[in-house]
């Protein structure tokens, strides 16, 4: 009785392994399908390997009715493909935790970059020079001025730019420095004040009065500013 019952279940175990492990190899299949669309290529290139190359050997067990080989081949392949899984689901979440600290980083940086820009936009924005009076057209012959008078809104640019004094306003850093004695400084000039005008210059002096109304801030120069002397 006994020795029948072994025989029995001797012949279950070889029925059972002598079926192919389909199951198991759709199983394995799918898990390292998982794995590799979780990138562990990347993440877990070890592991994923380890289980790609036992589903091979799981493959050719089979081709060569090798069954308990394939089966022990598909266990070696889940459990990897398992961990594989696992470790690239990790590595993904970690990879996409800096890249959005690398992202809010950058954004910072360049808020940082705008306000610093508009700060410096803001402070180098210069006050416009007051627009010069309107003055009638010159008539054909226009006897210079020896002395001027200065009157309301009159700057030192707007006076070297009307005919009888330079008929440039590049030229004012001439009436700047031949009255020095009552004007301190350039921006600063007053009703009822009387300006000497130069009439003794030479090319030379005239040209370096342009370039130093060219360099300097106070009046700033029009894109277009012939030279008329």
């Amino acid at each position: 009785m006994l020795r029948s019952l072994i025989f029995i279940t001797i012949a279950v175990l070889l029925s059972s392994c002598a079926k192919p492990p389909y199951a198991e190899l759709d199983a394995a299949e799918y898990m390292v399908g998982r794995a590799y669309a979780l990138q562990a290529v990347k993440f877990a290139p070890t592991e994923y390997q380890a289980a790609k190359t036992a589903l091979a050997d799981a493959r050719k067990a089979i081709e060569k009715t090798d069954y308990s080989d394939a089966r022990d081949s598909l266990e070696f392949t889940l459990k990897h493909a398992r961990r594989a899984a696992a470790l690239a689901e990790e590595g993904r979440a970690k990879a996409a935790k800096k890249k959005a600290q690398r992202s809010l980083a950058e954004e910072k940086a360049r808020q940082l970059a705008l306000q610093t820009q508009a700060e410096e936009t803001a402070g180098k924005t210069k006050i416009a020079p007051p627009k010069p009076k309107p003055v009638a057209k010159p008539k054909p012959k226009v006897t210079p001025a020896t002395n001027y008078n200065v009157g309301e809104g009159d700057t030192l640019w707007t006076i070297s730019a009307q005919p009888q004094v330079y008929n440039e306003g590049l030229l004012w850093p001439l009436l700047y420095q031949a009255n020095r004695d009552q004007i301190k400084d350039p921006r600063q000039i007053f009703p009822g004040q009387t300006l000497g005008i130069r009439r003794d210059m030479t090319k030379k002096e005239l040209e370096e009065a342009r370039q130093k109304a060219r360099e300097s801030d106070i009046f700033p120069v029009p894109e277009t500013t012939p030279a008329k002397q």
